[in-house]
């Protein structure tokens, strides 16, 4: 009897069985020419003639064996041309197969050069390849101009059809760009075949499917895939297929039933498929080539990058993202997709699309309660997040977006930084996709926060999708300016061309006359097509038939509205009352609601609203979600913002009144500290709605108290912009004098930490005077606090002074007081920043002498680090030292980084003088620390700090590794002299330039205050005060060190080396956002102290830096200057100097940072 021997254990088995009866491995009989499968009596293939191998013996698949009587088998490892290789494994197996190949390709390439056909087939065959592998399919061979790919061997996937037509659609689609005239054309089919698995390019699969598919794609139109009726079947949950009747194919006697392949419809296996007709996607052909191509590279090159999408309403921008999302999930690279949308009240809601876009990753719904909430962010940061210090840094601080935790220490940077790395985390996964919807309404900090990431997460694959309206770049001219991994796409209307495809594609049959009249009225914009078709869809005009829509009466005369406001208004008046009424209440509660929130508004039963609101969906008015991983998954959504924004227009305002003052309880009742901004949105949309009088009053009282909240959460948040924003809007309800000086002081503070000094001293100035006229004095000294600090943000000094000074006399009867204290601390840094240190110490000293009695942890600690400073510019480095200490550890202590890196600079001078090697060990770590935060100006700074120290040390390797991605780092042109200069002396950088020898000599001890003209610079950059340099006394040039006599210095390290304090700051303006306040909160009446909010700290923010003039600043690369013929001099720097003449070092002084 014929047996087959198992390759793997010898074993023999019954001819027929397709496993091992021993070991469990696969058998097999097939041809080895074509691998058909074959009777083991055949001497002969059936299929292809060709002769089977016998062999014979019960260990013949084993090296050496002798074979057994009657035992008839394929041997791999004879087969494959050798032993020791792992033979083939043959089996039947169900395959899809796709044909491809380039029509009239003969007489194309006829008359043209051998080389440019070459390179035209090239690019068309790594086009082909590059769509099947993302798709997990395997080119099996090329052939000609024809390229044959096979979905379901060596690896099967339930959804290989699918996987397989949408690779066809897209070559197809990829062909067109790769010249003029030319189309491709494909052929799909499903099937059993003969599989040699391991052999991939050598007749993996064959059989009877593939001659049929490859007959197929021969019939096929240029441009069209068609597709046998076992794949349609297999894919039709996804794609959308059009019958393209019996084919008769060479070599087949029966016809075969085909089917044209149209287009993608939706996610795999159908996921996301509208329960309506989904318009043709036409028109936008390069725009979507063009998001594919930057994704593919986003994923290859792994650096982020941004594409912002824009265009009028209803032009498309949402379906482009749609498709693109249909595209990804083809794909068999691990991507994570996030989407969220910001909603559209008034500027937006802070965070909010980020707040949906973790969500979604964490699998969190709307309902979810804190605990569960919690237990899945955990879940979230155990999967992606593998640095468990990393997951307890990053936690508190997603639950604070999701308004779980009040507020964290650190601010804004701290926030924004645990953020990016999140997703930077899930990142190191696989591509990473963050699609905003709706931008034009996002809050500011939203749109800081996109800036962030795009200027820190550079060598990471995210990839960043924007929509909006073209009112964005009203709000932000300079969107995306500058930026090398920025891609604008705006969208354009539809041509007339496209507009005729569209409707031609939804309702076949519709008269020329009505086509003609709808394309003119619609001006390009798709969405005014397919209102119109929906509108007689619901007056039964339209009926659906098949995979369009066709008339059922006489249209040519149709009537059609003339903007796309008015067609919707027309749907609208086509409803029941009922249903209208319905719809009218739910625009008021946003683009998405859920029905308990719909039933509070509009004082329905639950159970009569979902009836109403199905009837909706049916009518394509609202849609409802059901993606499992969207958090707003239950809840219904308007089909489209315009759909809503009629809706909403059409209320009346004593209706919309008490619609959003219903729909305000409801969010009330929540106690969701994340939906603070829409509460306060309800309330103040229920105020201006109202008529004079005392419900007027009484909702401008909510409005202010909902207001003030949400201004609490946008600042907890990092964002003052939306804070400020929100106090604005109180401000227009406020008409008492006690209730406009808080918000005032409020708004100015909030406009100060943003960033937006000349609003800031606005608001802080009518503080002042209404505080004055209330009589309220400590009121009224924190007002000019907060407007000093604000002038000193804003660098402008003098001014400052001139409104500190004075209030100092003015209110020190009020003895210590926060706001007294603050105004003595910010005078004693505006005296520093002017580099007059006598009463820079003065007014410290005083501010000290209470800020730790009362608890000011920012003001003590601010004012430490600048009386330390201070005091090592006037050579009393010991008392200098120890004071910056101590202001480090409290700024530690109380999450005040700005100051603690501040302080941490600062430090650097002295300790160097005692251990060099211990200053670089912290500026190293400084620098990181930066890094992680964002903090863009500090880093500069520290790193070139650092870069100098390492010099010293001989840490070649160190200076090497950061300087490179510094460059990439830094955002404004004047910090990149500083850094390339750094780069110029380094061998690795320099063209073996060797570095100046610091070791050949010490400096002497700083005896006194900065005075002398012929001084020369100190070393380290320090920060705090408005120069760039600190003058520090004369000192003895140091012996001979020439550039060429210190060759060896990198091969061997340097010995400890003093490092000179310094002290000066820079032109710089401190940080805009998220640090500590300066302005302490009013005293309570029950307590004589009180602990000022911990709100803003001193340096700059990496989106908000000011620009200082390069004459303000010595830059390494001065060293490079002058003729070549010259011997190389060590490098050096200019400083600037008080009679604005500059000096020249003979040492590179390590840099000084703004505060």
């Amino acid at each position: 009897m014929l047996s087959v021997i198992c390759p793997n254990c010898a074993t023999e088995n019954e001819a027929g069985r397709k496993f091992c009866l021993s070991c469990g491995s696969r058998l097999a009989i097939v041809c080895p020419g074509c691998g058909s499968p074959n009777n083991p009596l055949a001497r002969f293939c059936g299929e292809c003639g060709a002769a089977m191998a016998t062999v014979t013996g019960p260990h013949a698949a084993v090296e050496g064996a002798a074979p057994a009587p009657g035992a008839t088998m394929i041997a791999g490892s004879l087969a494959a041309g050798g032993a020791g290789r792992a033979a083939p494994l043959a089996e039947r197996r169900l395959v899809t197969v796709l044909f491809v190949d380039l029509v009239g390709f003969t007489s194309l390439a006829e008359g043209r050069d051998a080389e440019v056909v070459r390179d035209l087939l090239g690019r068309y065959f790594e086009v082909a390849r590059s769509v099947v592998e993302h798709h997990g399919g395997t080119v099996e061979k090329f052939i000609g101009d024809a390229v044959m790919a096979v979905w379901g061997a060596p690896t099967a996937h339930e959804d290989d059809a699918e996987r397989a037509v949408r690779a066809a659609l897209e070559i197809v689609d990829a062909v067109r760009a790769l010249g003029p005239g030319l189309e491709a054309r494909a052929g799909v089919l499903t099937g059993e075949a003969a599989v040699t698995l391991g052999a991939p390019g050598q007749g993996m699969v064959a059989g009877d499917l593939v001659n049929t598919a490859s007959r197929l794609q021969s019939v096929a139109p240029p441009g069209s895939v068609v597709v046998g009726e076992a794949t349609e079947r297999a894919a039709s949950r996804a794609i959308a297929f059009e019958p393209a009747g019996e084919q008769l194919l060479k070599g087949r006697v029966a016809p075969v039933q085909a089917y044209r392949a149209l287009r993608v419809v939706a996610e795999r296996g159908g996921r996301g498929r509208s329960d309506t007709l989904e318009a043709p996607f036409v028109g936008r052909t390069e725009e979507f080539r063009l998001l594919k191509e930057l994704f593919h590279t986003t994923a290859r090159e792994r650096r982020v990058r941004h594409v912002s999408i824009t265009g009028i309403a209803g032009i498309g921008k949402s379906r482009l993202a749609w498709e693109f999302l249909k595209y990804v999930d083809g794909l068999v690279e691990d991507t994570y997709w996030h989407e969220g949308r910001s909603p559209a009240y008034g500027e937006g809601i802070t965070f909010w699309a980020l707040g949906e876009m973790v969500r979604r990753r964490a699998g969190l719904a709307e309902a979810d309660d804190e605990r569960t909430t919690r237990e899945k962010i955990a879940a979230a940061l155990s999967r992606f997040v593998p640095d468990e210090a990393e997951r307890h840094w990053i936690e508190p601080r997603l639950l604070t977006l999701l308004g779980l935790e009040v507020s964290v220490s650190g601010g804004r940077e701290e926030l924004f930084a645990a953020w990016r790395t999140f997703f930077e985390r899930v990142a190191a996964r696989g591509t990473v996709v963050l699609v905003f919807e709706d931008l034009q309404w996002a809050d500011s900090g939203l749109l800081d926060f996109i800036d962030h990431v795009l200027e820190w997460s550079r060598a990471v694959p995210i990839y960043i999708v924007t929509l909006a309206r073209p009112e964005l770049l009203d709000r932000r001219p300079d969107w995306g300016a500058g930026r090398r991994n920025f891609t604008s796409i705006h969208l354009e209307p539809l041509s007339e061309a496209a507009m005729h495809q569209l409707l031609g594609g939804l309702v076949p049959g519709l008269p020329e006359r009505a086509v003609a009249a709808m394309v003119a009225r619609s001006e390009g914009v798709p969405l005014y097509a397919i209102e119109t078709v929906r509108m007689l869809v619901s007056d039964g005009t339209l009926v659906a038939e098949g995979g369009s829509y066709r008339p059922t009466r006489d249209v040519s005369e149709l009537a059609v509205p003339e903007t796309l406001q008015a067609l919707i208004a027309a749907r609208l008046d086509a409803l029941d009352p009922r249903e209208r009424s319905l719809l009218q209440d739910a625009s008021v509660l946003g683009q998405t609601f859920s029905v308990a929130g719909l039933a509070a508004v509009s004082d329905a039963a639950p159970e009569a609203a979902e009836a109403n609101l199905r009837s909706l969906v049916r009518r394509e008015f609202l849609q409802f979600v059901v993606d499992p991983r969207s958090p707003e998954r239950g809840q219904y959504t308007f089909l489209q913002a315009l759909i809503r924004d009629v809706a909403y227009g059409r209320l009346a305002r004593k209706e919309r009144r008490d619609r959003h003052l219903a729909a305000a309880r409801y969010f009330e009742m929540l106690e969701d500290e994340e939906i603070a901004g829409v509460l306060a949105s309800h309330y103040l949309a229920a105020y201006r709605a109202s008529a004079e009088g005392p419900e007027a009053d009484a909702a401008a009282a909510q409005a202010r108290v909902a207001l003030k909240s949400a201004a609490d959460r946008a600042s907890a948040l990092g964002s003052p912009d939306q804070a400020m924003t929100y106090l604005e809007r109180a401000l227009s309800t406020a008409t008492e004098p006690d209730d406009q000086a808080d918000l005032l002081w409020r708004a100015g503070v909030a406009g100060s930490d943003a960033g937006h000094h000349e609003a800031a001293e606005r608001f802080l100035r009518r503080a002042v005077e209404v505080n004055r006229d209330r009589g309220d004095r400590p009121a009224a000294a924190r007002a000019v606090a907060a407007l000093g600090w604000a002038l000193v943000e804003g660098s402008r000094l003098e001014p400052a002074r001139e409104v500190l000074e004075p209030a100092v006399t003015e209110y020190e009867d009020l003895g210590e007081d926060p706001a007294e204290v603050a105004l003595l601390g910010h005078l004693s840094r505006t005296y520093f920043r002017m580099q007059q240190f006598e009463p820079a110490l003065r007014y410290a000293e005083q501010a000290l002498s209470a800020a730790e009695r009362l608890g000011l942890n920012d003001v003590l600690a601010d004012t430490l680090v600048t009386k330390g400073t201070a005091l090592h510019q006037l050579g009393r480095s010991i008392e200098g030292t120890a004071l910056l200490e101590a202001g480090l550890k409290v700024a530690d202590a109380h999450g005040l980084t700005g100051t603690s890196l501040r302080a941490q600079n600062n430090l650097l001078d002295p300790l160097g003088e005692i251990d060099a090697r211990a200053a670089f060990e912290q500026a190293s770590r400084a620098f990181e620390q930066a890094l992680r935060l964002g903090r863009a100006a500090m880093m500069v700074y520290l790193l070139e700090n650092a870069v100098h120290l390492a010099m010293l040390l001989g840490e070649w390797e160190w200076a090497d590794s950061r300087l490179p991605g510094a460059v990439a780092a830094i955002t404004e042109d004047v910090d990149r002299p500083h850094i390339l200069g750094l780069m110029a002396v380094l061998p690795r950088f320099g063209a073996g330039i060797p570095l100046l020898r610091w070791r050949s000599w010490r400096l002497p001890r700083r005896r006194g205050p900065t005075t002398s003209p012929s001084s020369t610079t100190s070393p380290i950059r320090s920060t705090g005060s408005r120069s760039r340099r600190v003058e520090t006394p004369t000192r003895t040039r140091p012996p001979t060190s020439s550039w060429a006599s210190i060759s060896s210095a990198r091969s061997r390290p340097s010995p400890r080396r003093s490092v000179r304090p310094s002290g000066s700051a820079t032109s710089r303006s401190p940080s805009r956002h998220g640090t500590a306040s300066r302005h302490p909160a009013p005293r309570s009446a029950s307590s004589s102290s009180s602990v000022a909010p911990a709100r803003r700290a001193s340096s700059p923010s990496p989106g908000g830096p000011r620009r200082r003039p390069p004459t303000a600043r010595s830059s390494a690369s001065c060293a490079t200057r002058g003729s070549a013929s010259r011997t190389p001099s060590p490098p050096s720097t200019r400083s600037c100097c008080s009679d604005g003449t500059t000096r020249r070092s003979d040492r590179r002084p390590v840099r000084p940072a703004s505060s």
